[in-house]
């Protein structure tokens, strides 16, 4: 494809192949204003003089590892997925997606995946039956936890619970030490909330301005985050260093608050020792 002339208002984008020769500019469109690079301009843009960058700039998560398609068509079905560990974990359900992020903030539970393989029990009546968990959670200490996830109404009317309770008997030590249900009840929305803000302050890093936040906790022995954040200076890199530290646990919501400005905070016992130290 030739390239036009030099002065054209179009900004050229060029498509990048695994063979560096295969550069090529693929379509144009009007966008802003500015020269395109032309054989009488040596300093067109190609692989060879991009600019290179220490570290990659997106860091793609890896892939699931559902044993069963969650995915599949179906209309009016909810599928939603978040990343949990650097990894993708699909959901069938907003209740399994919420559960997913409350669980991943538990400083104990070090893997979780989604839909692990089925296990084979036995009724009451002495019907082979498969189950399917919703997820297994690996625990620091090297244990896992199997875990159905369901709706109280559903759990109640199915008498899950007793079923659950035959699994767990037959479950292989080798597959889980333990079952758990969770249900809707057991996800209140400000929880879920707080799980989210916990999540994406696991993007950013700043020691310093954690220090910082620290110190103005010792000072003030407690205070909401808003009058923290006004203190430091900060504005919203403050927020984001007050939730690093409390889903790190140093630093502590009175009342198992929802998160936000008006939430009053203090630093945790253990925090609060450090510093008298």
């Amino acid at each position: 494809m030739d390239l036009p002339n030099s002065g054209s208002c179009r900004t050229q984008f060029l498509v990048y192949t695994c063979a560096r020769d295969k550069a090529q500019a693929v379509f144009t469109r009007n966008w802003g204003r500015g020269s395109v690079p032309t054989e009488e301009n040596p300093n067109m843009l190609t692989i060879e003089n991009l600019p290179s960058s220490p570290t990659p700039m997106i860091y793609l998560p890896g892939e699931s590892r559902s044993s069963r398609n969650v995915h599949s068509k179906s209309r009016g079905a909810c599928r939603p997925s978040v990343v949990i560990h650097n990894r993708e974990v699909m959901c069938e359900s907003g209740t399994e997606r919420d559960a997913a992020l409350i669980i991943a903030t538990d400083p104990d539970v070090i893997d979780l995946r989604e839909q692990p393989p089925a296990v084979t029990w036995i009724d009451a009546e002495g019907t082979l039956r498969r189950h399917t968990f919703d997820f297994l959670a690996t625990l620091r200490s090297g244990k896992k936890v199997a875990i159905a996830v369901k709706p109280m109404e559903v759990a109640k009317r199915t008498r899950f619970l007793e079923t659950l309770g035959l699994i767990a008997q037959q479950l292989p030590r080798s597959f889980a030490d333990g079952v758990k249900l969770v249900t809707d009840e057991d996800l209140p929305q400000d929880h879920v909330h707080n799980a989210v803000l916990f999540k994406q302050s696991l993007r950013t890093s700043n020691p310093a301005h954690d220090e910082l936040i620290k110190r103005l906790l010792a000072e003030h022995k407690y205070a909401t985050i808003g009058q923290i954040v006004e203190a430091s200076g900060l504005e919203g890199q403050a927020f984001q260093a007050i939730i690093r530290l409390i889903a790190a646990g140093v630093v502590r919501v009175i009342d198992n608050a929802r998160i936000g400005y008006l939430a009053r905070i203090e630093l945790s016992i253990s925090s609060s020792n450090e510093e008298v130290a």
